[in-house]
């Protein structure tokens, strides 16, 4: 029983938090989160700048909005180009949380690169870019200087993580990821005679992908066309919701393994007892007495298997974090070293106690009835 406990537990630990963990992360930061915005398109009429992306932000549910734009970036010194004839042209792209690609090496934040910090290609042009990792260096973009004129100006970057571009998406596969700030400070320093920093695109995060149409409708109302994953696919937030729910699901599965082995072995446990009752009616002991020491002996007994399970459980949980954490799993996103659910913890430790009472509840009553003579005859 105790075996079976720690299973649970574990498994908890592994499935049920990872899959619940995932559709988390799945449903308030990922793709369904967010709700494309564009300046061309049927419904659209308006410019995306710094002042749409405040109102945007002003929308109940928006957590916040990024513009998206683009700038061409190159590796200025030759000794550090990918091969003699390859200058490494890459597309600045401000990263967006839930929509960048993933990050294959460097330790890179969720939120992505710093301000100084730049994510490259995994490769492209036929070169890998992965030897690039950790650098300093100086990157050129052209600075607009008058009609149809431009100068290189450079910029120091180190470069942060490396991610993966085998399926490029719309930031194209030498999309060279920076922070928001930097992408912003650059666009506006690369075009001095601007009236103002304008965006093709953007993207508005919303807190829940329940919450993504009426957020997109919203948008759209403003004057601006507006596409999302969730509009185009509604049925998967219910799915993600539903697998949210694991945890409870194996919690259930636990309270009806203890319920059964427990009552099953309290029964049989106390019928093993007839001749003992006996015994102790001889010598004086009432009925009461007797159920009250046999209900105390099978609640001690549950209690040490039931700590026996959890603690089992728990070092299982333990070291199966730790090794799943290190195979990166995208399914079982779960953390290193971390302890199990407290909740199904204390559930089994009140769990097997009470179910091994209940089971014996009947025949310890019904035990404690007989006398003397009839519990001694068999003996």
């Amino acid at each position: 029983m105790s075996l079976g406990i720690a299973v649970f537990i574990f498994a908890d630990s592994i499935v049920g938090a990872g899959i619940s963990s995932y559709s988390n992360r799945i449903t308030t930061n990922s793709a369904l989160n967010y709700v494309e915005v564009t300046s061309v398109g049927p419904d659209s009429a308006r410019e995306i700048t710094d002042d749409s992306l405040s109102r945007f932000d002003q929308i109940d549910h928006v957590v916040g909005s990024s513009g998206w734009a683009q700038i061409d970036l190159a590796i200025e010194d030759p000794a550090n180009w990918p091969s003699q004839n390859n200058p490494g042209a890459f597309m600045g792209t401000p990263f967006i949380s839930g929509i960048a690609p993933k990050v294959l090496l460097g330790d890179v934040p969720g939120d992505g690169p710093g301000v100084g910090q730049i994510l490259l290609p995994d490769k492209g042009q036929g070169q890998k870019y992965a030897q690039l990792l950790g650098k300093e260096m100086s990157f050129v973009y052209t600075k607009e200087i008058g009609p149809g004129n431009g100068e290189p100006v450079s910029i120091s970057l180190r470069v942060s993580g490396i991610y993966d571009n085998s399926s490029p998406g719309t930031d194209g596969a030498q999309a060279a990821y920076v922070s928001r700030e930097l992408l912003k400070s650059t666009l506006a320093n690369a075009r001095p005679n601007a009236k103002g920093l304008t965006y093709p695109r953007a993207y508005v995060r919303v807190d829940s992908a329940d919450e993504v149409i009426n957020v997109q409708n919203q948008v759209r109302a403003l004057g601006y066309s507006v596409n999302s994953v969730a509009g185009q696919i509604r049925s998967l937030s219910g799915l993600f919701a539903l697998l949210a729910l694991v945890s409870w699901v194996i919690g259930g599965f636990l309270i009806i393994f203890c319920l059964g082995v427990g009552v099953s072995v309290g029964g049989s446990w106390i019928k093993q007892r007839a001749r003992e009752v006996g015994l102790l009616k001889a010598i004086g002991w009432s009925g009461a007495s007797i159920a009250g020491v046999y209900m105390v002996e099978l609640a001690a007994v549950g209690l040490i298997v039931g700590v026996v399970g959890a603690l089992l459980g728990t070092f299982c949980s333990i070291v199966g974090t730790a090794v799943f954490s290190g195979l990166q799993l995208d399914l079982l996103p779960v953390t290193a070293w971390a302890m199990p659910n407290w909740l199904l913890v204390l559930g089994a430790l009140l769990c097997v106690p009470l179910f091994l009472c209940l089971g014996a509840v009947g025949h310890v009553a019904r035990l404690a009835r007989l006398d003397a003579d009839s519990s001694l005859r068999d003996l």
